[in-house]
């Protein structure tokens, strides 16, 4: 199975069709509980779909419809006009990629109309649905009412793993590439036909959802896309394979959803860490292993976990990120560890449970971050073929790792050097320098070397001049824009203002070129 990007999902919304109460259904009312929002006592946590009807579904001063048959396409209904209502709906949205329907609660803020907004993107932990993170268990969607947010919270649909019923489930997705493409599918509708300000859109999760939430925005650095400016993670499930090790009962969805056992490459693009499996109870990072985390250059991300969490394993890999992250200079980790349990007495909440997280100081938190200008410097650690931090990054073979480090900057006298390093199954480099604020009408330097000894692309846009002079490693380099030319060679492009250069091979390139 591949991520595959982008996306363009049908444009056509098929909202929630009406489910009706299923055997197993109890009825479920959420209450307002004094400073903490909707949450739920009864029944399962996270709510069952099935059970709810359209007055359950209120929140804060927001009316909330469990809406059904409307005709496609949706957004010709009056309610979805952007940036109207204040109200949040429960909706599908059918995914060509993966032949499934992905399910999501979408709130629209009062806002004025084309008023740009932040975007809060809620992850559900395990077993549960979306509904866990949008009405029974957290108060996030009160919070972000309050704010004027738009909030989308995707069910996550892993369609490898079906359900009593034999349909696919959200229950269980642990980050997995199906699951995920159902959740671009979802940001790009949002992100198509609302005001979302790109700069602010943040990840929260919780448990297996605190996992997804880090690894979608790790997997997501293109801001088009809606890149995470900021991600709250508490006691995320961060490794597949130590799930894998820690969790039985599960073992057999999770070989089915990642292809077998760990470890294998699926798992591995799903962890935000990559940590030893033996022994099982010490989880080592893996030095100059995969880490994902790595790609969350510029990121702010906080790491909650309760002292007394049943969860250990959860402790551990908690501890373990924040070893990794705060020793990278070039990431942005913060720990929170609570001795107070946070739900005490509470026989549905056995400490491990969304209450920890006060929901109010985070979202002020969150709303203090923004996505910056893209990071100049950090590794690009791609599962696929994509925008990363601003660097395009095609492969030479799929399902496998492609890795490089790089470095863009100006020499003092302003004269951009860029430095793509350690590359490993990298095709093509593609960069505007324009995205990184560079001149290079000044002159530009670029050096690049490979570990696996293999060729590879550079694709410089805005370079409106052609070169007078262009240099690699000291020897003159004649113009050569012929589709069959092999070797070292360079192009130039007037109309787009591309400047190509080909690497032969893994040695090191240095580039001189001027104007």
């Amino acid at each position: 199975m591949s991520l595959r990007s982008p996306l363009t999902p049908t444009l056509g919304l098929l909202l929630a069709a009406a489910l009706g109460a299923g055997a197993d259904a109890s009825p479920q009312v959420p209450r307002q509980l004094p400073g903490v929002g909707l949450r739920t006592l009864l029944g399962r946590p996270g709510g069952n779909p099935r059970s709810m009807s359209p007055q359950q579904l209120r929140t804060s001063q927001a009316t909330t419809a469990w809406l059904t048959s409307i005709a496609m396409p949706a957004i010709a209904a009056p309610v979805f006009i952007p940036g109207v209502g204040g109200t949040a709906y429960v909706l599908k949205l059918f995914v060509p990629q993966t032949g499934n329907e992905e399910l999501f609660t979408l709130h629209v803020p009062d806002s004025p109309a084309g008023q740009a907004r932040p975007l809060l993107v809620g992850f559900h932990s395990y077993g549960v649905s979306h509904l866990d993170f949008s009405y029974y268990n957290t108060s996030f969607l009160s919070e972000a009412d309050a704010r004027d947010w738009f909030v989308v919270a995707p069910i996550q649909i892993n369609p490898l793993v079906p359900n009593g019923n034999g349909m696919p489930t959200g229950d269980l997705s642990y980050g997995a590439a199906e699951s995920q493409l159902n959740v671009e599918a979802v940001m790009d509708y949002v992100l198509s036909h609302w005001p979302i300000d790109r700069d602010r859109v943040y990840g929260v999760g919780f448990s297996m959802g605190g996992g997804n939430a880090l690894s979608y925005g790790a997997r997501h650095r293109n801001r088009v896309g809606g890149a995470f400016a900021a991600i709250v993670n508490h006691t995320g499930a961060i490794n597949g394979g130590v799930v894998w090790n820690e969790e039985p009962g599960i073992q057999a969805p999770l070989e089915t959803t990642f292809g077998g056992p760990p470890p294998r490459f699926e798992y591995q693009r799903a962890s935000l860490i990559d940590v030893s499996l033996a022994p099982a109870a010490d989880y080592s990072l893996t030095p100059a292993g995969r880490h994902m985390a790595a790609n969350l250059v510029g990121v702010p991300v906080r790491t909650y976990y309760y002292a007394g969490d049943p969860k250990v394993y959860l402790r551990t890999l908690s501890d373990r990120l924040d070893a990794f992250m705060s020793g990278d200079p070039t990431l942005s980790h913060e720990l929170f560890v609570e001795l107070t349990p946070p739900c005490p007495g509470n026989s549905n909440c056995p400490n491990h449970c969304w209450e920890l997280l006060d929901e109010s100081s985070v979202c002020d938190w969150l709303a203090q971050q923004a996505l910056g200008a893209y990071p100049r410097r950090g590794r690009v650690l791609a599962d696929r073929e994509e925008r990363w931090n601003g660097l395009l990054v095609q492969q030479h073979q799929t399902g496998l790792f492609s890795a490089l480090n790089y470095d863009l900057d100006p020499l003092p006298i302003g004269q951009p050097t860029l430095l793509l390093g350690d590359r490993e199954n990298v095709s093509l480099i593609g960069l505007d320098l324009e995205d990184f604020d560079l001149d290079a009408t000044v002159g530009l330097e670029v050096e690049t070397d490979a570990i696996d000894g293999a060729p590879v692309d550079l694709t410089i846009e805005g370079v409106p001049v052609r070169p007078f002079s262009v240099m690699r490693n000291g020897i003159q380099v004649l113009e050569d824009c012929s589709a069959a030319a092999s070797g070292v060679r360079w192009c130039h492009d007037s109309v787009t203002g591309t400047l190509e250069l080909r690497e032969p091979d893994g040695s090191v390139g240095r580039w001189s070129i001027t104007f």
